[in-house]
């Protein structure tokens, strides 16, 4: 471990708690990112996103070195044809952050405005896209992190199916840790990145996307030069890349896979959910309230409103001392809220160390 640094369990949706063997992977000798020993690695790691996701052969995977918001930014800037536009889910920061890139490019779009704790609606979707013919793709974040909020992607897949149109699904906290198939959602583009759910390391994104809606992209007008969905799917079908990779990231991010099938994705689904049951049913023991309705709460974070007496900061500061991470509400949430992810390694008996975190703090604070 680096000098002076101590290792704290992270409870902030990504980075992620990983384990020492993916940290280990990153230790390779240099390489040359155009020779097999790399190109390989790239292979491997690309065959196997694609199979999470539930597409392989039909979907084929596009990694960016970049955080997640790059490959995000690279479907949006690449995929919408002149004269169509974009419909944006905006129920929290991150569709906000859709709706940005949008404009950021000159992109015709739309956005359906939502409460950071209400779902949006199918018929809502449905209505737009038959009140604006040129909206031909929707864009939706799985999991918004805002608050913890699961979006409804079978409701909203099956209205994108049924008028033709394109789905575009930012699943960065999602992939990995709920339930989500990109054949059986109808999810032509799914964005991901290496260090939420698959337990990898900050610095690589990527694109599950089908393979036919790939091949569309070819002479559309190049808007980035660097987040080109089409430029790099070409060069990696090819085993090489247009710009120079973070080489290192991809070992790891392929031990991280590995280790993925190793535990069974359906087992780690499992223990994500056991994770935030205990977390909730003993947070709501201490008195604690949950920010998001049940029926839309994540298996991966919880928001919860702060406890009576105690500020953000003094809490963080004080879970810290414990050797525990919490996070800070978006926006106007800072004021009166926390999150608390379960993602990563994290087991139910980490669970229940951060309830006694919690519970001490909590006294701790409210007794001055």
């Amino acid at each position: 471990m680096s000098e002076g640094l101590k290792q704290y369990v992270l409870l902030n949706p990504g980075p992620a708690c990983t384990t020492p063997s993916v940290r280990e992977a990153l230790l390779t000798p240099d390489l040359c990112h155009r020779e097999p020993e790399f190109s390989g690695v790239m292979r491997e790691v690309r065959e196997e996103i694609a199979e999470l996701a539930g597409g392989a052969g039909e979907w084929s995977t596009v990694v960016f070195t970049g955080s997640g918001t790059a490959a995000v930014e690279a479907v949006v800037a690449s995929v919408v044809a002149p004269g169509r536009g974009l419909l944006v889910i905006d129920n929290g920061v991150y569709g906000d952050r859709i709706r940005q890139m949008a404009a950021a490019h000159g992109l015709p779009h739309r956005a359906l405005h939502y409460h950071w704790t209400e779902a949006p609606r199918a018929e809502d979707v449905d209505r737009a896209f038959e009140e604006d013919s040129t909206l031909s793709h929707l864009a939706v974040v799985h999991h918004e992190t805002t608050t913890g909020i699961l979006n409804p992607m079978e409701e909203l897949g099956a209205v994108c199916r049924r008028r033709g149109r394109s789905l575009i699904v930012d699943a960065m906290s999602s992939f990995g840790g709920e339930p989500l198939n990109v054949r059986e959602a109808g999810i032509d583009y799914l964005v991901s990145s290496s260090n939420k759910c698959l337990q990898g390391i900050p610095g690589l994104s990527f694109v599950v996307a089908r393979r036919a809606a790939l091949e569309r992209l070819a002479g559309l007008p190049a808007r980035s030069v660097y987040l080109n969905l089409y430029q790099q799917w070409r060069a990696e079908e090819a085993d090489d890349t247009p710009f120079t990779p973070a080489i290192q990231l991809f070992f790891a991010l392929r031990q991280a896979l590995r280790e993925t099938r190793e535990e069974g994705l359906e087992n780690r689904l499992r223990r994500y959910r056991e994770c935030a049951r205990t977390l909730r049913e003993g947070a709501a023991a201490l008195g604690l309230q949950m920010v998001v309705p049940e029926a839309w709460r994540s298996n991966t974070l919880t928001t919860f409103a702060l406890p009576e007496g105690a500020g953000y900061a003094a809490l963080h500061d004080a879970m810290k001392r414990r050797g525990y991470v919490i996070y800070a509400g978006h926006g106007d949430l800072h004021r009166w809220a926390f999150r608390v992810a379960n993602l990563g390694t994290l087991t139910p008996a980490d669970m229940a160390g951060v309830l006694s975190a919690l519970r001490d703090s909590i006294q701790e604070l409210q007794q001055g």
